[in-house]
């Protein structure tokens, strides 16, 4: 498990041996009990996390008070500004971005639909309308997702991304087939909205290139596990 404490927020990026963590498809009893074997959940006396059905689409959950834990509904990205609450977003391949300020936080699962349709701007705006938190004031932390060297994508997709945002084409190369910086792709969208990029930090590895410490649904073939990232206010 990777942890960041910044001030008042804890964010973590589980590994492959912190378990599955994939709780949106385990039945309540099983998710509980991986949730409470992870170490820093014990130690810390964590409540039950709220998550989403994650569909790579931009939709954003907002968690306020009184909310139930568990699965909010279809979407990709969630945000707080309550104390105490984990919200967190399930990769095997995908970029998991954890945003935090002193007024709110939020988890956003980045795919390449997601990230072609700018999911992390998105949500760093909705943060701004709802809690009045200026991009400049944000902290990013972006783990473990399949790197450049490995995220190959067919010829349809540069021209789809293209429609979006002619800027995003740089963020593509070509081999035998071409490759997409998607950490490269978030990082500039935070930078777009006014994010510093010295506030974006990294856990810098390749779920494909490391198969014995992320779980990889490209390099297994399918979803064999999920790892699970996720960023709280105490």
């Amino acid at each position: 498990m990777h942890l960041i404490e910044d001030g008042g927020v804890l964010a973590a990026f589980s590994e492959r041996s912190d378990g599955d963590l994939g709780f949106y498809r385990q039945a309540p009893d099983v998710a509980e009990k991986a949730w409470q074997a992870l170490p820093v959940v014990r130690d810390r006396g964590l409540s039950a996390p709220f998550w989403a059905t994650q569909v790579h689409g931009t939709s954003v959950h907002g968690v306020g008070a009184g909310a139930m834990p568990g699965n909010q509904g279809d979407g990709d990205a969630l945000m707080t500004a309550e104390r105490g609450v984990a919200i967190g977003v399930f990769t095997a391949d995908c970029l998991p971005v954890l945003i935090w300020s002193d007024k709110a936080v939020a988890a956003v699962h980045a795919g390449w639909k997601g990230a072609r349709s700018d999911i992390v701007g998105h949500t760093i705006d909705l943060l701004a309308e709802r809690f009045g938190v200026a991009p400049a004031s944000l902290h990013v932390a972006m783990g473990p997702c399949i790197g450049n060297c490995c995220l190959e994508l067919g010829d349809e997709v540069p021209p789809s991304f293209r429609e979006a945002d002619e800027g995003y084409l740089g963020f593509f190369t070509r081999g035998v087939r071409w490759h997409l910086d998607l950490r490269g792709l978030n990082v500039a969208q935070c930078l777009r909205r006014g994010v510093s990029l010295g506030r974006i930090r990294h856990v810098n590895d390749c779920t494909l290139c490391l198969p014995g410490t992320y779980f990889s649904y490209r390099g297994q073939k399918g979803r064999q596990g999920s790892l699970f990232s996720f960023v709280m206010r105490s």
